[in-house]
Formats: C-alpha cells, structure tokens, sequence
C-alpha cells in the first residue's frame, strides 16, 4: 500500500507486478493439467530483479520550493537506495520535493543516485553511488548592500557532479575532501565539475570557469579540459572519451534543474 506523502516519477513510471502469496522461500508449482510451470518467488528474490526506477520532482513542484529566501537544496530525483539524516544518526528515506537545509547528510547506495538543486545559487549537485556528502554551512548575508550565499558542502565518500549556472556575485560554492577545498566563486559563466572524495577533480572543457583547490600545500587551478589528481599532484589533459561519457550525466542534470528553475520563474510573472 502507498503511504500518504509518496511519490512517484511522473515521466518515467513502472509497474511491478507482485503474487499476494509471500513465501519464505522459492518455489516451483507444477501444474498437472497443463505443461505451464508457475514460478514464485521470495520478497528479497523479486526485489533484486525489479528494474531501478528513477523518480523524478514534478516540475511545478519547483515553485513551493522557491517561497522561501533561506538557502535550500531541493531534492530533484532519486535513483536506488539513497538516504537523508538531520542528525547524523537517524536516517530516512530520500524522495525527490524534500527540501534539505544546513546540517542534513544525505547517502546514497551502490545502487544509488540523487539530485539536488541550490536553487539560491543556481548551483546543481549529482551525487553518485556510494556517495557520503553533509550540507556543512549553508549561509545568506548581506555584502555591499546585495544578498550573498556561502556554500560549503563536506563530501566525505564517493564521488558528485556539479553544474553551476548562475552564481551570484560575492557568493562561493565549496567541496570539502581529503585534498581541501574545492571552491567555485560567483560572478562568472557556467562551470561543471566532477568531484571525488579521495581528491581527483575534473573541469569540463567547457567550462568558463576553472576549479580551484585550496590546500595545505597551497592553491591548484583546475582550467576547463584538465583532471588534477592530488594524491599524485598531477595534472592530465581529460580523456576524449570519458569526456563523452560523463557529458551525458551533466546535460541530464543540467536540463532536469533549467525546468525547475523555469517553472518558478514563470510563477513569478502570473
């Protein structure tokens, strides 16, 4: 039976069909009268062969999002087994309308993906499976008479995608790990990163902006095109073919927020 609340992806919806019959075990049943030959399976058997579905926000969904000037992320979909904690220790199921604040951990599983949007930032973060990330400060001030954000995520294991399109002006976007500090600052074009917790970091080529790490060693320019391993502390030309491959999770996240985002922006002018 659904619960009250649940949703469900409203563009890429399956339907399983599960027997009313939950055995402890699989069995066979044979029927005498015929050649057909039913199979039932176990609960745990028929939830590992069931497809994972990923379930997507509703765009107009979005807009409730928007009312409030506090800096939020908006959960925008959900793939697999994925996880959110306000307090570290308690942990509940994450569904894509959650709206996450200051504090809040979020995990996924190996099989698991998650989407969140900074809306106040214009800022989207993908994180993929495996992933262990903390939305350490999450912060709005007044500079020079205009309001600024300061982000600050703690990605602890696993690896994030992030794309961010709109930054405002005075505002930063940071990724703690093992390396330091990644930190992105307001006031240029788009950027789109590829951030892992051991501390390898990818600039997309077409990047306007370039990443910049922070550490105790001192400050590394990541420009667009080129991966920094920091354990070796060395930088690659990006392989054209892994570019590929990884331009397909970043102009799915990146269309996925735009709707969003448009959504609320046409509410405003109703």
């Amino acid at each position: 039976m659904r619960a009250p609340g649940d949703q469900f992806d409203m563009t890429t919806m399956t339907s399983n069909f599960a027997p009313a019959i939950q055995p402890t075990r699989a069995l066979l049943l044979l029927l005498c009268t015929g050649t057909v030959l039913f199979t039932i399976l176990s609960p745990h058997v028929a939830e590992a062969q069931a497809p994972r579905v990923r379930q997507v926000i509703p765009v107009e969904a979005g807009v409730a999002a928007d009312d409030s000037t506090d800096p939020q992320a908006l959960v925008l979909s959900v793939k697999g087994k994925c996880e959110y904690s306000e307090d570290g220790a308690t942990f509940l199921v994450l569904k894509p309308g959650h709206i996450l604040k200051q504090a809040v951990v979020i995990r996924t599983g190996k099989d698991g993906q998650a989407d969140l949007f900074f809306r106040r930032i214009g800022t989207s973060v993908r994180l993929q499976s495996d992933t262990d990330i903390k939305l350490e400060k999450m912060e709005r001030h007044m500079k020079d008479g205009a309001p600024v954000m300061d982000t600050l995520l703690n990605l602890r294991t696993g690896r994030i995608f992030t794309v961010v399109r709109s930054l405002v002006p005075g505002s930063t976007f940071e990724i703690r790990n093992a390396a330091g500090r990644s930190v992105v600052e307001g006031g240029g074009g788009k950027g789109r990163y590829i951030i892992t917790a051991d501390g390898t970091h990818v600039t997309e080529k077409n990047s306007a902006l370039p990443l910049k790490v922070i550490a105790e060693t001192g400050i590394t320019v990541i420009a667009p095109g080129m991966k920094f391993d920091s354990k070796e502390g060395k930088m690659y030309s990006q392989d054209p073919r892994e570019a590929v491959k990884l331009l397909i999770d970043f102009d799915e996240l990146d269309a996925t927020s735009e709707k969003v985002d448009a959504a609320a922006e046409a509410a405003k002018k109703k």
